[in-house]
């Protein structure tokens, strides 16, 4: 019988091969190799820690200009992502409380703001709105103390004060007039209304106005004068946007084509891409000029990139930063043409329909809606003059009338799924009366559904080298009545929604 007996040398044996284990697992978890919150947290110091302090790098309104709306709001961008719970604004009085302040006699006093400051461009940039009109002829300083600080708690170096900017007097202070300019905003990913989203307008590069959305992401200014306004978009979180609106006639009401907001989250920069085909024919166009600009609807300034349709009519452009863009056809025989396209990463498929120039007297009507669109199959709905002083019916189950061989009236092209493209012809306008519907066939038993809305769905009419757009309206339904047209009147929006289960019923 043999019994063990713990030898002294036993232990050393145990333990060299211990601590070299534990060396090889000291920067592992059990998740594998070790975090940063395990290497640099709960008592740890990085090497890399920030000990750098943030930088204001521009203000709005900027330095030493004039002429300032009364009603603009105030902004500060910093170099970095800053802490937004150390930005703040006195919303109760006039004391020069908070970290961000707005004063008229050097912060003896400072402005009231309506509310605490709205972040945007990935927590950069800060901008406060007065609880009231400023008054006019006055110069404003804007201030930003050292309780301002970034997430590894650095602060300004010193306290950041502007040279200041003057309001306008009076009787330029504010665009008047009897325009409206209305519009919504949801998510890019979701389609969720986003609500708070600030929306600021600009005519001829003055800040005029400014409005937030709803709790149903809508938004509406009135009283305003014509002229072409530059709305620009910020909300916390998502990349900042602008678009292009025009108001051409006193007392018009323009509804914006509808943005869909991008998260920080989507890629620096992307590629977008495509395929041009005719309206009429669904054929691929080649050697199309195609210009993209920043921005919703915008037609002028800055091209950011160009490209030429291939043989097969596809188009791509990369390196595109994060964002939507206006797309603009230029093609000998075509009507120039528009339509939005969104970089967030790779984004194909984002195709457009382009209509052959018409002769006088004619019209073309082409309904749109783009790749990830809420909308399955659209429909267009025509209602004509006969023969008879009577209406005839347009769609796809009466896809033509012919008046004789050379006048006649044709659902050209008929499609249902996004990216998806409806066109319908008149080879020459009659008198009478007309009316274009479109109709969500696929939820056409749904109560109010709000696909159409969310669709981004547009309606082009080419009528006499002019080129008319219209945008699908905020609100529920099924059947979006889009215009009336007389010869006489010409174009009239309706722009209303309602409920239509059966399409024969339309007209």
């Amino acid at each position: 019988m043999y019994s063990f007996k713990k030898s002294k040398s036993f232990l050393p044996l145990v333990i060299i091969p211990l601590l070299l284990l534990l060396n090889n697992c000291s920067d592992s978890s059990e998740y594998g190799a070790q975090s940063d919150y395990e290497k640099y947290g709960a008592g740890a110091t990085s090497t890399t820690a920030d000990t750098t302090s943030p930088t204001i790098t521009s203000v709005s309104p900027v330095d030493n200009t004039s002429s300032v709306a009364v009603n603009s709001t105030v902004a500060l961008t910093f170099s970095e992502k800053m802490s937004t719970s150390t930005i703040s604004t006195n919303t109760s009085d006039t004391t020069c409380s908070g970290s961000l302040q707005l004063s008229s006699d050097n912060f003896t006093t400072c402005v009231k703001m309506s509310a605490a400051p709205t972040a945007s461009n990935d927590n950069q940039t800060f901008t406060a709105t007065p609880a009231d009109n400023l008054s006019t002829s006055t110069s404003y300083k804007l201030q930003a103390t050292t309780s301002v600080k970034d997430p590894a708690g650095n602060a300004l170096a010193t306290a950041y004060t502007t040279n200041g900017f003057t309001t306008a007097s009076s009787s330029s202070s504010s665009s008047s007039g009897s325009g409206t300019i209305q519009g919504s905003v949801i998510s890019y990913s979701g389609s969720s209304a986003l609500s708070g989203v600030g929306v600021s307008y600009a005519l001829s590069g003055t800040t005029v106005d400014n409005t937030t959305t709803d709790s149903s992401g809508d938004f509406t200014k009135s009283s305003l004068a014509t002229g072409t306004y530059t709305l620009s978009y910020s909300n916390s979180g998502y990349v900042d946007e602008t678009q292009s609106a025009t108001l051409s006639t006193d007392n018009q009401t323009l509804t914006v084509a509808k943005l869909k907001m991008l998260s920080t989250s989507c890629a620096s920069t992307g590629t977008v891409s495509g395929t041009i085909t005719d309206a009429v024919s669904s054929d691929n166009v080649s050697g199309v000029a195609i210009s993209i600009r920043r921005g919703l609807s915008t037609t002028s300034g800055t091209v950011y990139n160009t490209a030429t349709t291939d043989v097969n009519g596809a188009y791509s452009i990369s390196n595109v930063a994060r964002g939507w863009y206006t797309l603009q056809t230029s093609i000998s025989g075509y009507s120039a043409s528009t339509s939005h396209v969104v970089s967030c990463g790779n984004v194909s498929s984002q195709d457009s329909s382009i209509s052959s120039t018409l002769a006088s007297g004619a019209m073309r009507i082409v309904l749109s809606w783009p790749t990830g669109s809420t909308a399955i199959d659209l429909d267009s709905h025509l209602s004509i003059p006969d023969n008879s002083s009577n209406s005839y019916h347009i769609y796809y189950n009466n896809i033509k009338y012919v008046y004789s061989a050379s006048d006649n009236v044709t659902l050209d092209r008929d499609e249902r799924y996004a990216p998806g493209t409806e066109t319908v012809s008149i080879t020459a306008v009659r008198s009478g009366n007309y009316s274009y519907s479109v109709h969500d066939y696929k939820y056409r038993t749904v109560t109010s559904p709000d696909n159409i809305s969310k669709s981004g769905a547009t309606v082009k009419v080419y009528y006499n080298s002019t080129t008319t757009t219209y945008n699908a309206p905020n609100s529920a339904g099924s059947l979006w009545t889009v215009f009336t047209f007389t010869s006489s009147g010409g174009l009239v929006e309706v722009g209303t929604m309602s409920d239509q289960s059966s399409a024969s019923s339309i007209y």
